[in-house]
This record gives C-alpha cells, structure tokens and sequence, in this order.
C-alpha cells in the first residue's frame, strides 16, 4: 500500500512537466546544461520526482527487474545490438546478468562488473543500460572482442535491503568469479550507488587482507567511477555558500533536501553506523594510510578512471575522495566555469611511467549527476542505426556525449591483450606495449 506522500509525489509529476514546458520558451531549460533542452529538462524533473520518493515506495517505480529489462525490454528494443552477443541476458548466478561474455574467453581476459546506481533503492533504468550497451559497441574491434560485461543484479532498499546487503552479495558473485572460476582480470564500473558499492568493495578486502581472513586476494584491475556517491550523510557545512550541495541543489537531479530526511536515510542504512568504511567512507576523516595500500588505487599496471559534474551535489565529496584515494590535485572549484574547459581545473591524468597506476578524472563543465548513463542514452540511435559498427570518427554532436566519449577512449586505452606475469596490463606512458617486440 502506498503512502499518502508516495500519491502525492506521483500526482505532482505531471504538474512539475507542465511547468517545466511552460518557462520553456521564456526562461530555457532547467539549468545551465540544459537550457536549450526541453527533453532534458523534462527528463531531469521526472529524475529529481522519482529520486524524491519515499524509498519503502519506491519499488513502484522499481516494478520493471533487471532481468526483464535485458532480457525483454532492451532485447525488443535494440535487436541489432543485442542478437549477436555471446550469452546475452543469461544467467551466471542469481545475482548477475550476462550482457555479453567473450567467446572463448581466457581467464585473463577482462571482465566489466556492471555496478548500477539508483540510491539503493531504484532499479536499473533503460537509459543506463542503453549507454553501457553504447559504450561496448563504440570500442575498437579489437578491444571489444576479448570484453565481457556483467550486469550486477543487487537486491534494494525499496524491499528491505539496506546498505551492505548488496557489499555482500557483490562477495558472493566476485568469489565465484575469481576463487572458483579463476578469473583474473576484473574491471569494477558503479554510477552514483554503484560507484560507492565499488569502493567500499575495495575497502572489504583491504579489511579481509590485513586480517588475514583472505589470501592470495584478485584484486580489481580497473575502476570505473561515474559520479561515485561517496559520503551518505552531508556534514551540516556542506549546506552553506560555497558548497556543491548548497550551490547546485537547483540544478543538479540529486537535491540536499534528500538528505535531511530521517526516515530516508534509515530506510537506506537501518542502524547501522554510517561512520564506517564500508558504510559511507566518506564520512570519516580521510587518511591516505586507508587508501594507498589497495593495491587496485596504487600499484602500476592498474587503472582508475572518474567523471562527474561540475553542478552535481557530489562534486565536492567526490574531489575529497580522488585527492585521498589516488592523489588527484583537482580542487573544489571556486569559480563556475561558464561550460568551457580549463584543462587544469577539469582534468587530470596521471603518467603511469612514475610507478603509480592509470588515473584519469574528469569534471565535466556544467555536467550534473550520472549524465553519461541519463542524459547521454541517446547516443544509442546512432549506434543501432549502424547495427553496432559505428565508429568514433563517425559519430555526429560529438559535444553531447562528454562522457561517453571519455569512457570508451579510457576502455580502448586500457584493454590491452598484453598482461605481465602477474595479470597485470602491460602499460608503456600509458599506452600498451607490444610483448613480441
């Protein structure tokens, strides 16, 4: 039975639309980023409402499993992109979703955990599924033919799951793909929930390792962070001029408000403490000692990649976190950016050749949350229109995809065929190096 507040929230969609239309053709769009964008306006209030949904209601716009979406949904949809992927929609094990494996794939061949966001409490959009799915067949035939994806498949807060059941199941399917099947190569990608579900992964086995509770530990090759949520409880400060929460709420879908809500935030942690690392890390006082002994954050041959939005709410939490956990010299920004790159505000790559791994981190001017896999899906019409062969010099209003773009030039950049003895990418100043030569 749905709450009073759930039918208020459904009733007000429509209403919020029309606005949006109305202020259109005067005021433009509902940011800086969309202001000549209706459909993207539109699509950002009807993100804002349903994020704004009591999380015990949400699974009424949760009703659509993942299963169905792949299986049914995006399979009707985009049947010249789907049909030829090896083991597509099927089963590895209850918790995880082929989207494509690699016909006879090695053991060292990489495999992308798919980490989906949705605040723990929403169910996988079409719209992240339509850009991953874009992201693989944008990569260079060669790089894509040893790729597999699967598609994480975790229970939700919205059914009384809270935070760390997913951590859990994210074990359960990783042990299996490492220990028992003896999978090498893993590259972890989360957007907003699904970034914090990546580093708090991190963090369990970094617990498990020094407790000496797991040896001989597959640590994670690479890391795709995308709008990583990485503290769940703002600090009253963030609320205040200066402050991404303070200043991009108006913009961004995310709004501070939703985090001042008590029984939000019990429906999504129960009692745990939220002043823990595998609980929200972003809520203790950083330390490089907590990160820099991962060996995924530090060791050569590794990589790690991060994009956000300058208008997300995030950003400041998100910066903190690159300084700390990969020594990321991007800084809170005190100016806006008037949507034009500075290379040395909104970019930083790091040079392998130091003995440190890949790091690139990207903050995209006037971006808001999750905008590679909400507001960049469409990207998905160009690519069924060439039955998945488009390639990159190919692609039309290039500018509208930032994200995307930089994700798959990151993937071309980092799946290599050449592997040292340990599994790890043999990179050369960041490219590959032939083992033949």
């Amino acid at each position: 039975m749905l709450s009073l507040r759930a039918f208020y929230v459904l009733l007000s969609i429509p209403i919020k639309l029309l606005l949006v239309i109305i202020k259109y053709p005067f005021f433009g769009g509902i940011n800086e980023k969309f202001k000549n964008s209706l459909k993207n306006s539109l699509k950002l209030q009807l993100c804002r409402t349903a994020l704004s949904m009591p999380v015990k209601d949400s699974y009424i716009i949760s009703i659509l499993s993942n299963w169905f979406l792949i299986n049914k949904l995006i399979k009707f949809l985009y049947p010249n992109l789907t049909k030829n992927l090896n083991n597509y929609g099927k089963n590895y094990d209850k918790q995880s979703i082929w989207l494509v494996e690699s016909p006879q794939r090695s053991k060292n061949d990489p495999i992308l955990i798919f980490l989906h966001g949705g605040g723990y409490y929403i169910e996988t959009q079409p719209s992240q599924l339509e850009s991953l799915i874009s992201i693989y067949h944008l990569l260079e035939p060669s790089k894509k033919s040893k790729l597999s994806i699967l598609h994480f498949d975790y229970k939700l807060a919205c059914r009384g799951a809270i935070v760390t059941t997913q951590l859990y199941q994210l074990v359960e399917t990783y042990k299996k793909l490492t220990e028992i099947d003896g999978n090498s190569n893993i590259i972890l990608m989360g957007d907003s929930a699904g970034g914090h579900l990546a580093i708090t992964f991190l963090q369990y086995l970094k617990q498990k390792r020094d407790q000496n509770e797991i040896k001989n530990i597959v640590w994670p090759k690479s890391l795709i962070l995308i709008s990583p949520w990485c503290k769940i409880h703002p600090e009253p400060h963030q609320n205040t001029k200066g402050w991404s929460y303070y200043e991009n709420s108006k913009r961004d879908m995310i709004q501070l408000k939703y985090f001042q809500e008590i029984d939000r935030q019990e429906s999504i942690i129960g009692n745990l403490n939220h002043v823990d690392m595998l609980v929200s890390p972003g809520n203790l006082p950083y330390k490089y000692s907590d990160w820099d002994d991962i060996p995924t954050l530090s060791q050569p041959g590794n990589s790690i990649f991060v994009i956000l939005g300058e208008h997300e709410v995030f950003r400041d939490d998100i910066l903190e976190w690159c300084q700390y956990a990969v020594k990321s010299p991007l800084i809170k920004q005190k100016l806006d950016s008037r949507g034009k790159i500075d290379i040395k505000l909104h970019e930083y790559k790091s040079n392998p050749t130091n003995g440190g791994p890949l790091v690139e981190i990207f903050i995209e001017p006037w971006g808001v949350h999750d905008s590679s896999l909400f507001f960049e899906n469409d990207i998905i019409k160009q690519v069924n229109k060439h039955k998945g062969n488009l390639k990159l010099s190919q692609l039309k209003n290039r500018e509208q995809y930032f994200g995307i773009l930089k994700i798959v030039n990151f993937l071309n950049e980092i799946l290599k065929n050449d592997f040292n003895e340990d599994g790890s990418i043999v990179l050369v100043n960041g490219f590959e190096k032939n083992l033949k030569e």
